[in-house]
């Protein structure tokens, strides 16, 4: 291993262990900025992740998108583009060694930004699910720990934030990843297009989905949408939705206390029977009991931190 990237990942280490003295997911002083720790494995459990760029410090994950595995180890990130239903199971994790990753959350029209100053305007053709995994470099494992670092020094972040987050950014379209991020920042892409209607179905979850409409505000046929979805998520429009609105149930009724009649009709289901089944169906269990079930797993009661919470 490089030298320098054994230093970084140290010092990482060093700074997350003081952030995260529990198991789960833990806020820093730095906004769009979490480290997650765990000292045991975790069972495959469904969860949403926000866009966002994960860096794995010491561990292993395994990540499951439709019927593509990902083998999430340390020294490698993770760059999430649109919001994007999965499901993962930590496979290596101890009290001595234990599981240890930071995320710094991405915002697309900040991406979009910086490619016009780049002037980096074509992308090829790319017919791939939307997270990539990337191993870290020198470069990169630099800019996390300096972002990391304004944690200790919150005077810092406003000034300094912008900065290392662009910059973290820039190395991110610069890398093996950069084609496959621009096809979600290109105007008029196909990528760009459903990552619009992603970011309409999430907005307004809780209604009925009408895919015809959703085509037409995108300037696609049905077809050409039904594909280009399923060839980004995995997973249908109307898959998409059930797993954003089960999992916005899973959230209210561990963190708010909501019943699950209650939380079935307010993420838009009429009928209580078919929200337990689709809920079941998802989670492995009925609503109540996999809510007691994950609170007695306090790192997986932690990961819907890391999901929908708007």
């Amino acid at each position: 291993m490089d030298q320098k990237i054994k230093h970084y990942q140290q010092s990482l280490i060093d700074m997350t262990s003081r952030i995260s003295t529990e198991n789960g997911m833990s806020e820093t002083n730095v906004p769009g900025v979490k480290t997650i720790r765990s000292t045991s494995k975790t069972c495959n459990s469904p969860t949403i992740y926000e866009p966002m760029v994960c860096l794995l410090l010491q561990g292993t994950k395994n990540l499951y998108v439709g019927e593509q595995k990902i083998h999430y180890h340390e020294l490698s990130y993770l760059i999430i583009p649109i919001m994007m239903p999965v499901a993962g199971e930590i496979v290596q994790a101890c009290e001595t060694e234990p599981y240890i990753g930071i995320s710094v959350s991405l915002d697309l029209r900040e991406l979009s930004e910086l490619l016009i100053d780049m002037a980096a305007n074509k992308a090829e053709p790319c017919n791939k699910s939307c997270i990539k995994m990337v191993n870290a470099d020198v470069e990169s494992m630099s800019t996390f720990e300096r972002i990391l670092a304004l944690h200790e020094t919150p005077q810092d972040i406003p000034i300094m934030l912008p900065m290392l987050k662009r910059e973290l950014m820039y190395r991110i379209l610069k890398g093996p990843a950069g084609n496959q991020l621009r096809q979600f920042l290109l105007y008029d892409s196909n990528a760009n297009r459903i990552s619009k209607v992603i970011e309409i179905i999430r907005k307004n979850f809780q209604r009925p989905l009408k895919v015809k409409e959703l085509a037409e505000t995108v300037h696609m046929s049905e077809s050409a949408l039904y594909s280009g979805f399923k060839t980004i998520t995995a997973m249908s429009p109307l898959q998409y939705q059930k797993h954003i609105r089960l999992n916005e149930a899973r959230r209210i009724m561990l963190y708010e206390g909501i019943e699950a009649s209650s939380a079935g009709y307010q993420v838009g289901y009429e009928s209580p029977s078919q929200f337990s089944r689709e809920y079941s169906r998802l989670f492995g269990a009925p609503p109540m009991t996999d809510i007691n079930r994950v609170k007695q797993n306090q790192t997986l009661a932690a990961e819907p931190n890391e999901v929908l919470s708007s």
